[in-house]
């Protein structure tokens, strides 16, 4: 059983958008787990070989606890049934307390999307007794939600990310195919993940975040569950104003 399963669509698709959070998440000793849908086989830099290297690379850094991949169909995730039972059985089988996975309603990616989409169905249907699979039926407490680069709404909470940014930085580094390196030239990219930008855009990404929460450094997240705070006063305690 774990505490915590991430789910994102591609490989470093976990570490760019709430890799801090994870990193904090095993500095609290939770037992947290990551499922990948695809190989990211269809990105315009790298093929499955590289990007599994990278990948076992990004994970031993990350130092979760187990990582699996569902070797859906790159560049053509959709919320259909074989999709939905893959994840359905994955969440069965490692029995999550908490779901991460990105939010539904995002524009800019549709392997996003429909990543969203099917593990917040997943969640739900996960514990419905006449879904039958290999594993018992079994129902995560929540799902979260985590948005694109662009924090386009509010979010429910931050987590303070600060005291890993650095790290988290260098196991994004990892997947050097897809991301630049520190000091490269970018002149003639094909993807916005893979110039200079992105480092930017990133950082402002965490600023910003981090900001909405009174902190240098966060990552945004939404959940339609009201968040049940201990200490209201700590909760709302603003290092920076």
């Amino acid at each position: 059983m774990f505490d915590v399963l991430a789910v994102g669509a591609h490989p470093d698709d976990v570490e760019i958008f709430m890799g801090g959070t994870i990193l904090h998440l095993k500095n609290l000793s939770y037992k947290v787990a990551v499922c990948d849908l695809t190989m990211g086989e269809a990105g315009t830099y790298g093929n499955a070989e590289i990007r599994k290297n990278e990948l076992d690379k990004a994970t031993e850094m990350l130092g979760i606890d187990k990582r699996v991949n569902l070797n859906l169909e790159d560049g053509n995730i959709r919320n259909e049934r074989e999709s939905r039972m893959k994840v359905i059985e994955i969440i069965r089988k490692l029995r999550p307390s908490v779901v991460f996975s990105f939010s539904s309603d995002l524009i800019r990616h549709p392997d996003h999307r429909y990543c969203g989409e099917i593990v917040k169905e997943s969640c739900y249907l996960a514990g419905l007794e006449k879904i039958e699979s290999e594993s018992a039926p079994h129902r995560p407490y929540s799902f979260i939600e985590f948005p694109e680069l662009i924090i386009n709404k509010k979010p429910s909470f931050i987590v303070d990310i600060t005291p890993f940014r650095e790290k988290k930085i260098e196991i994004i580094r990892s997947y050097g195919s897809q991301v630049t390196k520190k000091g490269e030239d970018d002149k003639g990219t094909k993807t916005l993940i893979r110039s200079n930008s992105f480092w930017e855009i990133l950082k402002s990404r965490s600023l910003q975040a981090g900001a909405m929460g009174g902190v240098r450094y966060g990552e945004p997240f939404n959940s339609t569950h009201v968040p049940n705070v201990s200490d209201p006063v700590k909760a709302f305690f603003r290092k920076i104003v």
